[in-house]
């Protein structure tokens, strides 16, 4: 195996070793997330999404498995992208202010934070609670802010610390299997 090969092993042996880390101590909070937002699905009410720095795509990504689907032929879930929805608008108080207009009681806040706990994300955060809307915390290392403001009826999923694509493969492999598990919670199968 020639170096340019060997780099190449390196990184997926990389990706197999967080992928394997994420399962093993995510697994627990995914199901609750699932089960938490499925069940907030068959009671009528939104998802809201919202991601910071690598985290908006894996955000936006989770929204159109909602609203589009996953895996299989099903009817959209009511899923709003907060950044897509603010992406116009500079204001540090756009993600409170969308939600101020557009959540209920009820409704589920999903945040996907690359760390560092912006402030943004604890701002949206705090003003879900405010709301009565439960939150969904995917979060990385030195996100304490935002861990900490997590109540125990939320759910919070601590993905592993490395590099920043790591977190974002890391974080994609959570809302996929997210996304999974609520499927076949509302509609059966595997």
């Amino acid at each position: 195996m020639d170096a340019v090969d060997q780099k190449v092993f390196n990184h997926f042996q990389k990706m197999i070793e967080a992928t394997m880390a994420t399962g093993e101590t995510c697994a627990e909070p995914i199901v609750s997330a699932a089960e938490k937002i499925a069940s907030a699905l068959l009671a009528g009410n939104r998802i809201f999404t919202c991601g910071e720095k690598s985290s908006v795509f894996i955000a936006q990504l989770l929204s159109d498995y909602l609203a589009l689907g996953y895996d299989i032929d099903r009817p959209g879930f009511p899923s709003i992208n907060l950044n897509q929805l603010t992406q116009h608008n500079c204001d540090e108080e756009r993600y409170n202010q969308a939600l101020s207009t557009h959540a209920e009681s009820g409704d589920i806040l999903v945040l996907l934070s690359a760390g560092n706990s912006a402030p943004l994300m604890l701002s949206a955060l705090n003003t879900a609670v405010n709301r009565g809307m439960s939150i969904v915390l995917v979060s990385t290392e030195n996100d304490h802010s935002l861990a900490d403001s997590v109540s125990y009826n939320d759910v919070h999923i601590s993905v592993a610390g490395g590099t920043a694509p790591l977190i974002t493969q890391s974080q994609l492999q959570v809302v996929q299997s997210i996304c999974a598990l609520i499927d076949s919670h509302i509609f059966g199968g595997e």
